[in-house]
């Protein structure tokens, strides 16, 4: 007996000691933030961690909504704590919760800290017949234990179906331990009880002990417990409203069938594009103005353009004049005194003035141009005042091509008014961004002079080469002879390329017109320049909406400068002196494709660059919008005032022509670039945007908050 007392001893002090030793408040989380919201995912309050509790408080409401916080466990202790992932389960069928660690491992070591993430997931829609007012509560309760007897292994990636409730961590000893010690307590009891010494019991008795001993020492188990509320709202997403209507009886809405480039890089056969034509059902209210919306993407976002001011919460046509930033036609400008100059600016409507922004000073000659180009100039060295100039081309050595501003009334339809380009006499003059200019010139050749079909380039001289077939220059300007050093000569420094009739761009230092074409319309480093009303736009998007740049998508602007083999015309060195140069959407064509990356403007394209995701709409766009078969609604677009898209159309002899929108809402008109019509900036909300209330009437806008 005396061996067994002593055995027991044994057994006791070990236990007494590790379960003294094992203190769970060693076990804490010392940090939980949110790192990351997918969708449209509300954090209702800050979580929580007190007394061995993580408390939640979220709102979702779509399939996909997420959040991922980061978490940190820390562990004060001597041991190792190990993640038992098997304890982080629930049954829900809505909500999937994810843990992940930083290492991909599940242990805890003694004194340290274990970043984890917890990711919160709507994962399945709630059925209508168990929603409340539109609402379904989806709050649970889940167990994260943390123990010291298991190996360190892989932490696979841990998901439950339902969080709900948080409970206080608690020190425990595991089942087996629990069934030892219930087991070895009965045998010592029957033991005294029937004092049944013999020597089977003892074994049995030193044989429990010595399982029991080093289990004892692996019995320390923390439970962190996760209560999550969550409440899931049924939610109206704009693209669906969109969609659902397409399938009313005679619908409104429109589907495009043919090809699109709504992402950089990729045309596809479109499938999911609609264009809304419901006069009583294409009205938003976002970022707190007023929007129309022309048609959902191929990600199924939604383009909307520009619509004024709401007044009493309403977008309605009758809305009177509001003030905007107007611009006058282009003109010459003389600029050579030092002023700043600013890439962008800050505009303000009380007192009429333009702040200028990111600026330097300069005067403009042959040696700075260039870099002054796309800028903007108070024509001061304050960098404010009430008219502002943008600075678009070259002109000479002391004047350039210019926009005037000032604040004043404009249309309710519009930011402003502005020019397209200022400078409109180069093809280059269609970009929405550009690079080189060739500016037009206009002389009758020289008599006599000698007519070439092609020209070479070789150190620093042209010389003109004669029509295949032909062995001898020409003397005529015709459709076989366009380049000609303007003299009796077959060679010289410059070379005039006559594209038009007596229009011509002089070569200095290109190879052939091929590579002047190639430089104003299409080579890697194009779009260079901002242009006039790109400027205009940037700088009303910084001022006024880019807190809502999270809510847009990353679409493509189209500036479709490309051209048919046939289109080119007189700038062919084989085309007809008597056309122009026309186009890709010159005709009255509803082809949602983009040619050329140089082209799809977006704010992830390094080729076609921009600041911020908005743009302008383009022809193709307005024309698909008006025209549904023989059915023509011009009052889809109709503002009563002219205002540019994005889209060219020609150059003519001296020329750059743009659509534009007619007053009547006509959208195959054109005009030049360097007219000042209206500005109404295209954006394109993301997939997912919920509307919270209105009928997208012009009385009750939908709203997107």
């Amino acid at each position: 007996m005396k061996y067994l007392r002593f055995f027991l001893i044994l057994f006791l002090i070990p236990f007494m000691v590790l379960a003294e030793e094992c203190d769970i408040s060693k076990i804490t989380i010392t940090s939980m933030k949110p790192n990351k919201i997918e969708g449209n995912t509300e954090v209702i309050s800050d979580p929580t961690f007190e007394d061995r509790t993580i408390k939640l408080n979220l709102k979702m409401f779509d399939v996909g909504d997420s959040i991922t916080y980061d978490m940190s466990i820390k562990n004060d202790s001597e041991e190792d704590y190990m993640i038992d992932e098997d304890t982080f389960k629930t049954d829900s069928d809505y909500i999937e919760y994810t843990l992940k660690t930083n290492d991909n491992t599940n242990i805890v070591k003694a004194n340290s800290t274990k970043e984890v993430s917890l990711i919160v997931t709507y994962k399945k829609e709630v059925e209508d017949d168990k929603l409340n007012n539109n609402k379904f509560n989806a709050s649970n309760t889940l167990k994260l234990s943390l123990n010291t007897g298991e190996k360190e292994q892989p932490l696979d990636i841990i998901t439950t179906d339902n969080i709900k409730e948080v409970k206080n961590p608690v020190t425990s000893v595991s089942s087996m331990m629990l069934i030892s010690i219930i087991l070895l307590t009965s045998v010592i009891i029957i033991y005294i009880l029937l004092k049944r010494k013999n020597k089977y019991t003892k074994y049995l008795l030193i044989l429990l002990s010595m399982i029991l001993i080093p289990s004892v020492y692996a019995i320390c188990t923390c439970n962190i417990e996760v209560e999550s509320t969550i409440e899931i709202e049924k939610i109206t997403k704009l693209y669906d409203t969109i969609t659902d209507l397409s399938k009313e009886e005679n619908a409104c809405i429109t589907k495009y069938e043919g090809e699109v480039t709504d992402e950089v890089g990729k045309t596809v056969n479109a499938s999911n594009i609609y264009f809304d034509r419901c006069t009583d059902k294409r009205n938003v209210i976002f970022g707190g103005y007023c929007w129309q919306v022309i048609r959902t993407t191929e990600t199924k976002g939604i383009k909307i353009v520009y619509n004024g001011e709401p007044v009493d919460g309403k977008c309605e046509s009758t809305r009177v004049n509001h003030k905007g930033i107007v611009g006058t036609n282009g003109s010459s400008q003389t600029l050579n005194a030092e002023y700043l100059y600013g890439s962008s600016f800050t505009y303000n409507i009380t007192n009429n003035t333009f702040t200028l922004i990111d600026t330097t000073t300069a005067a403009w000659n042959d040696a700075t141009y260039e870099e002054l180009i796309g800028k903007f100039t108070c024509m001061n060295t304050t960098g404010t005042c009430t008219t502002m100039y943008n600075v678009n081309g070259y002109e000479s050595n002391t004047t350039a091509y210019t926009a005037e501003y000032t604040i004043g009334d404009t249309n309710y339809a519009q930011i402003g008014t502005s020019p397209f380009n200022a400078n409109f006499r180069s093809p280059a003059n269609v970009g929405y961004m550009f690079n080189k200019i060739y500016n037009y010139k206009s002389e009758t050749p020289n008599s006599s002079s000698l007519m070439g079909n092609d020209a070479s380039y070789s150190n620093g001289i042209y010389t003109l080469l004669p029509a295949n077939g032909e062995s001898v220059l020409g003397t005529t300007l015709d459709n076989k002879h366009h380049y000609t050093c303007n003299s009796t000569s077959s060679t010289c420094s410059k070379v005039r390329y006559y594209y038009n009739n007596n229009y011509y761009i002089e070569l200095d230092g290109e190879a052939n017109i091929e590579e002047a074409i190639n430089n104003m319309l299409y080579n890697d480093n194009v779009n260079r320049y901002n242009s006039s009303i790109k400027g205009i736009i940037d700088s009303w998007y910084a001022q006024n909406l880019a807190t809502k740049t999270s809510m847009l998508e990353d679409a493509v602007y189209c500036n479709a400068r490309n051209m048919d083999d046939s289109s080119t015309n007189g700038w062919d060195k084989d085309g007809n002196l008597n056309m122009f140069m026309i186009f890709k959407n010159s005709n009255d064509i509803k082809d949602l494709s983009c040619a050329n990356k140089t082209d799809q403007f977006a704010v992830s394209n390094n080729k076609a660059k921009l600041t911020y995701p908005v743009g302008l709409a383009t022809h193709e766009e307005l024309y698909t919008l008006t025209h549904n078969n023989s059915n023509i609604n011009f009052d889809l677009t109709k503002t009563g005032d002219w205002w540019w898209g994005i889209s060219p159309v020609s150059f003519t002899g001296n020329s750059a022509f743009f659509r534009v929108v007619f007053t009547s809402g006509i959208v195959y008109s054109s005009a030049t670039v360097n007219n000042a019509y209206g500005s109404r900036p295209a954006v394109s909300l993301k997939n997912g945007v919920v509307i919270t209330d209105g009928t997208g009437s012009e009385a009750e806008p939908w709203i997107i908050e």
